[in-house]
């Protein structure tokens, strides 16, 4: 008997960087530190270059630039993690669950929103309501996924991670002190105090804030296309539908210090 989906959703995780400016300095500024130690003048936002390359505001989801020390989550590169389907019901009011592929050809490819996707904080109005310009979804040299309009988050939430930041970040401080991988500006600013007595160093205390946040965008549908001429099962399911699969992201664990966090995913195609 041939099986007839009605959902398709493949799913992909894994860390990314973006190396932006923070309000207030303009977001296409790239400025060193808030001392103006390294160069001039000093940043007056809460993410600095100390030097290296300038800031270009570029989600990159496979090789980092400079990946700094300290990381309180491992660089893992985005990937597919599962592909899920869902059987179609012939019982009205009755819906099969979703279940996990053992097997495919897109499971482990690698994931990346485009060359130059960047958070832009013009068109989405404020921080935390960007558009994602340039976003264009490959998985592996396999799909290739446009969307038909650009993506634009939708504002923040909590996630409760703001303690685990705050347990873990001064200890990955320290390793990497110990290991000589911190320069000094850097360890400078990781180390003022807070603005009160016994309270954490002031920009772990902010980062960890910004640690224990998530945020996502509204689901955007995409133009699937086939990158290869072998693309397996699923993706040729896909392809062949009819209805219009969405892309779905959340951007969250951002570490204002190292410029890295966690993002997940998925393409989504649901049958009418």
């Amino acid at each position: 008997m041939v099986t007839t989906y009605r959902q398709i959703k493949v799913n992909f995780a894994g860390s990314f960087q973006c190396r932006l400016a923070t309000d207030p300095d303009p977001a296409a500024s790239s400025l060193s530190d808030p001392y103006g130690d390294l160069r001039p003048p000093p940043a007056k936002g809460w993410t600095f270059d100390y030097n290296e390359t300038g800031f270009d505001r570029i989600i990159r989801c496979q090789t980092p630039v400079q990946l700094r020390s300290a990381l309180v989550d491992s660089w893992n590169p985005v990937r597919v993690t599962t592909i899920e389907v869902q059987q179609q019901s012939l019982v009205p009011d009755f819906e099969f669950p979703l279940v996990p592929i053992p097997a495919d050809p897109l499971l482990s490819l690698p994931v990346s929103l485009g060359a130059t996707a960047f958070f832009d904080t013009g068109p989405g109005g404020t921080a935390s309501l960007e558009k994602i310009q340039n976003c264009v979804v490959t998985l592996g040299a396999v799909l290739t996924a446009t969307p038909q309009a650009i993506p634009h988050l939708t504002g923040i939430s909590g996630t409760g991670a703001t303690s685990e930041y705050l347990t873990q970040k001064p200890l990955q401080i320290a390793w990497a002190l110990a290991a000589g991988q911190i320069t000094p500006t850097r360890a400078k600013v990781l180390a003022q105090p807070g603005t009160t007595p016994g309270a954490m160093p002031y920009y772990i205390d902010r980062y960890s804030a910004f640690f224990g946040y998530q945020e996502s965008i509204q689901p955007v549908g995409v133009t699937l296309t086939a990158t290869s001429g072998s693309v397996g099962l699923l993706a040729a399911i896909l392809l062949s539908w009819s209805a219009t699969p969405k892309l779905e992201l959340t951007f969250s664990r951002f570490d204002g210090d190292t410029l890295t966090g966690h993002v997940d995913g998925c393409i989504r195609a649901v049958q009418p």
